[in-house]
């Protein structure tokens, strides 16, 4: 699963991807960055289940919304 959200006054970008690695645990990608720049930053955490994964996505999901950000479909350009 991967989200993706856009800050269009900002020209800046969040982005959440939910994997599971080849030892069968689950991680949560989380990178950052403005759009069209080569500057921004990533981040992995591990998640106890795709259920925890979901969780902690929603949670970005709200925090991203308090911030302006809008949800942006994988297939849109900004």
């Amino acid at each position: 699963m991967q989200l993706r959200w856009i800050h269009p006054e900002k020209q800046r970008y969040y982005q959440v991807e939910l994997l599971q690695d080849l030892l069968g645990d689950w991680t949560l990608v989380q990178r950052w960055g403005g759009i069209g720049s080569h500057l921004g930053g990533q981040r992995i955490v591990w998640v106890e289940s795709p259920e925890a994964g979901l969780t902690r996505i929603k949670q970005i999901r709200d925090r991203r919304r308090q911030h302006g950000y809008h949800e942006h479909s994988p297939g849109e350009h900004p």
